[in-house]
């Protein structure tokens, strides 16, 4: 008896935590534009240094660089 006490405990405790989660949705006034290539600009904070706005050939090299860290095998 005293174990199923513990087990009823240890839910207890999971269902308060879930409900002390905060809101993940977004700010209905962030603009967001989907209609827009991402190259096209963005959000200034969001920015690379290296990235001009506007300029299609710098975005595909941007990602081209941020796809070379993550890969494994490439050489550093």
């Amino acid at each position: 008896m005293r174990s199923l006490s513990g087990v009823w405990g240890v839910a207890l405790a999971v269902a308060l935590a879930a409900c002390s989660e905060r809101v993940q949705t977004n700010d209905p006034k962030a603009e967001r534009r989907v209609d827009v290539p991402g190259w096209k600009g963005g959000n200034a904070q969001y920015t690379v240094p290296g990235w001009t706005p506007g300029d299609e050939a710098s975005w595909d090299a941007q990602l081209r660089k941020r796809v070379q860290h993550q890969n494994d095998y490439a050489p550093r």
